[in-house]
């Protein structure tokens, strides 16, 4: 699929999911909505199968599919059985795209991705449109109770890339640090722009690089839902897009 975005759409590029509610107890449904927008606001989006590869939850036994009927919005909904932390992924396919570009440079500068501008100025390409293949990988952490039975916060699901938390934020209180491992290809990747977005006062964005473990380290200074999102890109040889990129997100909520 190819789509040509004007400059006011292109800046809509951030992809998250959303608990309702992100904390909740044993037995109660929680639905999980599909977020398109900037600034950890934006429009949700219904569920339609042929948009992802992947739309699970790690139960305390297993990944299980998330529940949800087509066109569904919020897009999918699962019930936790026990005590703790769930954690749900969700993967889309590929997508071709292309910006123009002043739109392209705009978005390559806000997610850091500076060899990509380098790239296209040595090689004189600055006054083209971008021709990009894009996926998401985006994940949210659920808690269920008081107790933590289970822990799936700092599993993986084996995306391309993925933002895998160090230890539980659920456990953690207000300016409490919360270091997060960012892995490509099941890899530690340094130098990726991780920034953290509190729901409650986006505008106090946090960015910080990855060290060569791959780490970052964001302090927790406002309760409330959190959006952690990064994004990997590499030139790629192809006859509808030149750069292929990798986005990746993680939600949860740190409480009052």
């Amino acid at each position: 699929m190819l789509f040509v975005l004007s400059s006011n759409l292109a800046y809509s590029h951030d992809f998250w999911l959303e608990a309702h509610p992100f904390y909740t107890s044993p037995a109660k449904t929680v639905d999980i909505s599909v977020h398109v927008g900037n600034q950890f606001s934006g429009d949700s989006l219904p569920n339609i199968n042929s948009w992802y590869t992947d739309f699970s939850v790690y139960q305390p036994a297993s990944k299980t599919l998330i529940e949800g009927e087509m066109g569904r919005d919020p897009a999918g909904f699962f019930t936790p059985r026990k005590k703790g932390t769930y954690a749900i992924g969700y993967q889309s396919d590929f997508t071709n795209i292309e910006i123009d570009p002043d739109t392209f440079l705009k978005y390559l500068s806000d997610e850091g991705l500076d060899h990509a501008i380098e790239y296209r100025k040595q090689n004189l390409l600055t006054r083209l449109p971008g021709r990009e293949n894009y996926i998401r990988h985006c994940k949210t952490l659920v808690q269920s109770g008081d107790k933590f039975d289970i822990d799936n916060s700092m599993l993986s699901f084996g995306y391309e890339l993925e933002i895998i938390p160090l230890s539980n934020p659920y456990k953690k209180q207000l300016n409490d640090s919360l270091s997060v491992k960012v892995v490509y290809q099941n890899q530690p990747i340094e130098s990726l722009l991780l920034i953290a977005l509190p729901k409650t006062e986006s505008a106090k964005s946090q960015a910080i690089r990855t060290d060569r473990n791959g780490v970052a380290t964001i302090r927790l200074d406002q309760t409330g839902p959190w959006l952690l999102k990064v994004v990997h890109i590499i030139k790629i040889k192809d006859d509808k897009a030149d750069w292929q990129s990798h986005w990746a997100s993680l939600t949860f909520a740190l409480p009052d």
